[in-house]
């Protein structure tokens, strides 16, 4: 029931005449206890195949040799947080306990300002990996790779007998390298004269000019991006003794240069040529002058 308007102004007049204000009147209402906040909780992690599966460094019954390939090599690098100064040239997988497997990788160190050498860098290194039982596995599982900080376990030990059986990758040869000159003509390889300007470029390269020179030449394509370039010899009136006689009619170099013509900044190389019988691009480059 509500208080009736008279005797709501009776009561605050009596309030009024005592001396008290209307502040006081309304600063006397208790106030309640700010109710406690609730306690922080940290959650508790969920655990994953590396608590309810830990892995134990044990061979498994059917473990074998198998061979890492460039992929997961490439994901090692990652993990174990390398790269540049340090690679993994090749590895070897065995399977471990529990789906794991662990791999041993051969590093290779390369020219680097950190100070890195053979004599620091171990030669293999450990990691442990479910990522190959994800397909055959039961469990529902996250791939987990980690890298172990030494061997000595029996997983271990298989895997660095395994790797010592991995053959050795073939060095990559960079492409403006004279190793990777093959000397096999290229499929489709047609007869192309020699300019001028090739001729000149041809005897700087091979420090003559003045006393012999080179007339006319042929290229034909090779392996890569190299050409063969077989020249015709023209001797001069010299006082060094060289004649017809002592001088070889045919003079062979190998150029990259027509391959790079679209880009200044790239590098061309060119070098004297002293072909071999199963050289097909310089007996193809000579069949030229036959034409």
């Amino acid at each position: 029931m509500g208080i009736p308007a008279r005797l709501a102004a009776a009561g605050l007049a009596a309030v009024l005449l005592s001396g008290c204000s209307l502040g006081s009147v309304w600063n006397d209402v208790p106030s309640r206890a700010p109710s406690p906040l609730p306690a922080s909780t940290t959650p508790t992690p969920e655990p994953d195949e590396r608590t309810d599966h830990p892995y134990t460094g044990a061979l498994a019954s059917d473990a074998t040799c198998v061979t890492a390939s460039k992929r997961l090599l490439s994901q090692l690098q990652e993990i174990g947080k390398v790269g540049g100064a340090i690679t993994y040239s090749k590895g070897a997988r065995v399977k471990a306990n529990a789906g794991w497997w662990t791999v041993a990788v051969a590093t290779q160190v390369h020219p680097n300002n950190s100070g890195l050498t053979t004599a620091t860098v171990a030669p293999v290194h450990y990691f442990v990996t479910n990522s190959p039982s994800i397909e055959a596995t039961d469990w529902d599982v996250e791939v987990f790779s980690w890298r172990l900080p030494a061997g000595g376990d029996a997983a271990t030990t298989e895997a660095t007998r395994c790797l010592d059986h991995v053959p050795d990758p073939a060095p990559t040869i960079d492409d403006t390298s004279p190793d990777s000159y093959t000397g096999r003509v290229a499929r489709k390889a047609t007869c192309v004269p020699a300019t001028t300007g090739m001729l000149a470029h041809l005897e700087e390269v091979g420090r003559v000019g003045g006393a012999i020179t080179y007339a006319r030449g042929w290229l034909v394509r090779a392996n890569a991006k190299w050409w063969t370039v077989a020249v015709a010899t023209q001797v001069h009136p010299n006082g060094e003794g060289l004649t017809r006689d002592n001088v070889p009619a045919t003079a062979f170099f190998v150029t990259n240069a027509p391959s790079y013509q679209a880009s200044s900044k790239a590098k061309v190389v060119s070098f004297p040529l002293n072909p071999t019988t199963s050289d097909t691009a310089a007996a193809k480059a000579l069949d030229c002058f036959g034409r």
